[in-house]
């Protein structure tokens, strides 16, 4: 049966995935393990195929474990092949040619040329990927003779695709076009659609830069249909994108948007899909590396209990043997019972961390996921829109009226996106690499004046006066960048959600050692059930502005952290329909005389 879907799993996934189910399940009633990790690395190979790469990475795993304990290395070589496919997928490309490569040395050592021929395959596609293009071609013309020698006509046209892609990036287009037409051959002399849909939208490719725009159309509407009807929805996606570009070149402006808005919906739902199986595929990680953590505990739980074990026989036999010596048993059995206690609170504090190496874990995804929806929804929307917008005015689709009319508001959007990038961008160091401080005197009013500049054309698009009453000679101890970028979220949030003709008025307060700096404006305020929300990373949001202006939520959470990890802090007082005020400290440089000479002196805590 292992071999029966090893024979079918290239060609009918569906019945192939059948029959692989059937060997897993007689496997384990037989207890074959051999043939469970056959079973076992089949199902993952078909769920790779069906774009579910957490369950494929697991039942991989599984198998390669399984398997290793026979040096089967024919197996082991189709677990690695497969393991390193996924880590291809999620663009891991040296993790995965490192695994093609182990995988190919375990094929050679079992003869299986089938195998061997896959491997060099894998190594040349992923190395055309790293732009390695001679070792991709020496690998891919290596696996064109392993795979004629292993009578794969499968793994023959895979060799030919390869070949014509290196063909293709080196500008031989006619080249290129010969191999790719092999590799159709190829697919349809086995029925293998995967390796026709993959192949045609690069033959369509070659046509365009020949500049033979029809010939490309004939072949991506065949490319199309075969994508839709077996569900290949990566093949699709490049197909779209390639129809929509070729009727851009022949100003067809209508085909050209309805293609590419197929391609920007479909593109948007495969990102989700992506997206939500790189989480799954690191849950798996995780949950595997997880389940090793448990083994090792458990196996050093059972050493210790068969040392007690064995311990308390030899006690046994001493105490029946050698009476005379009770009061040195005495001392053994204590000494071994400390022994004991010892090696439960290691086992205690071990498992202690493995909990919080969990808890972080999984911190670090809901992170993650919090950033990864901010990128798709609220980054990713003014760029899809500047980019369809482009593509239609290079097709002469617009006037200049309706370029001006659209542009203006993408501009706006792309102010935002600007902003959140760069907020992002500061999130992302500090979460790597910590927040790093390098304390120095500023003179405040210089930065202010600096972020009223750079806010100008934002504020005359609500006609907001922007008024800096910060003494000339107001000096602090902080870090230059961390302070420009609080005043830079504090006045953005300020005209974000400042009304037309509104206000924005920068002040500062003495008390003591510190000075206190606020944001005052004249805005629609913020409702007191918001107002604990804004600093807290468990509750942050974010509003549209007055005028729609779109953010992240993440802006008031970096000024939070930057202006404590400089000595500091935050707080916001508001009213709806009156405005906010956004009060922050600073360590104030004290200027004091002494014996006519000038010293400055804080009380900065470093």
């Amino acid at each position: 049966m292992n071999h029966l879907v090893s024979t079918l799993r290239e060609g009918d996934n569906n019945k192939a995935l059948k029959y692989a189910g059937q060997a897993r399940d007689l496997a384990q009633q037989l207890k074959y393990n051999r043939g469970l990790a056959w079973a076992l690395e089949n199902l993952g190979w078909l769920s790779y195929r069906k774009g579910d790469y957490a369950t494929a990475f697991q039942l991989a795993t599984d198998a390669l474990n399984i398997i290793e304990n026979y040096h089967d290395f024919s197996t082991i070589a189709r677990c690695l092949n497969s393991i390193a496919a996924i880590y291809y997928e999620q663009k891991q490309y040296d993790a995965a040619l490192h695994n093609f490569k182990r995988a190919l040395q375990a094929a050679n050592r079992s003869n299986d040329y089938t195998t061997i021929a896959r491997s060099l395959n894998n190594i040349a596609y992923t190395m055309l990927r790293l732009e390695q293009q001679d070792s991709a071609a020496i690998y891919a013309e290596r696996g064109l003779r392993a795979s004629q020698q292993a009578h794969s006509k499968y793994l023959e046209g895979y060799a030919y695709r390869t070949l014509g892609d290196i063909d293709l990036r080196n500008k031989k287009f006619d080249a290129a076009l010969k191999k790719f037409w092999n590799a159709v051959a190829l697919a349809d002399k086995v029925k293998n659609k995967f390796l026709k849909a993959s192949t045609l939208h690069r033959v369509a490719k070659a046509y365009i830069n020949l500049n033979q725009p029809d010939s490309a159309l004939k072949h991506l509407e065949e490319n199309i249909a075969v994508a839709k009807q077996f569900g290949y929805s990566d093949e699709l996606e490049v197909a779209l994108k390639l129809t929509a570009e070729v009727y851009t070149v022949k100003k067809a402006v209508e085909k050209a948007y309805e293609y590419q808005s197929r391609y920007i919906h479909l593109h948007d739902s495969l990102y989700d899909q992506r997206n939500s199986q790189h989480l799954a595929l690191m849950q798996a990680r995780f949950e595997s590396q997880l389940k090793e953590a448990e083994i090792e505990l458990l196996k050093k739980d059972t050493k210790i209990k068969q040392q007690e074990i064995n311990n308390q026989q030899v006690w046994m036999y001493f105490t029946i043997g050698l009476l005379t010596l009770t009061a040195v048993l005495v001392f053994v059995l204590l000494y071994s019972n400390w022994l004991k206690r010892k090696a439960n609170v290691v086992l205690g504090t071990k498992n202690q961390e493995i909990q919080e190496q969990a808890q972080q874990l999984s911190n670090l995804n809901v992170t993650k996921d919090k950033l990864l929806s901010i990128i798709s929804h609220d980054v990713r929307g003014p760029l899809a829109s500047l980019r369809g917008l482009v593509n239609i005015v290079c097709s002469g689709g617009l006037d200049q009226d309706e370029f001006l009319t659209h542009s203006l508001k993408i501009r706006q959007n792309l102010d935002s996106v600007q902003e959140d990038l760069d907020n992002l961008l500061y999130w992302a160091q500090s979460q790597l690499n910590g927040i790093q401080i390098n304390i120095e005197q500023i003179n405040v009013r210089a930065i202010v004046n600096d972020k009223i500049k750079l806010f100008k054309d934002a504020g005359d698009r609500k006609a907001i006066t922007m008024i800096n009453d910060i003494s000339e000679d107001l000096t602090v101890l902080a870090d230059k960048n961390h302070l420009g970028l609080v005043v830079r979220n504090l006045m953005a949030n300020a005209i974000k959600f400042n009304k037309h003709g509104g206000t924005i008025h920068i002040q500062e307060k003495s008390v003591s050692d510190v000075v206190e700096i606020s944001v005052r404006d004249s805005g629609v305020g913020i409702k007191s059930s918001d107002l604990k929300k804004l600093f807290n990373a468990q509750t942050h949001f974010s509003n549209l502005g007055t005028d729609q202006e779109k953010g992240v939520g993440i802006g008031l959470l970096l000024t939070k952290e930057f202006i404590e990890k400089n000595g500091g802090s935050i707080w916001v007082s508001s009213e709806v329909g009156k405005g906010s005020t956004f009060t922050f400290t600073s360590k104030r440089v004290v200027i004091s005389s002494s014996k006519g000479k000038t010293a400055l002196s804080s009380t900065l805590n470093r």
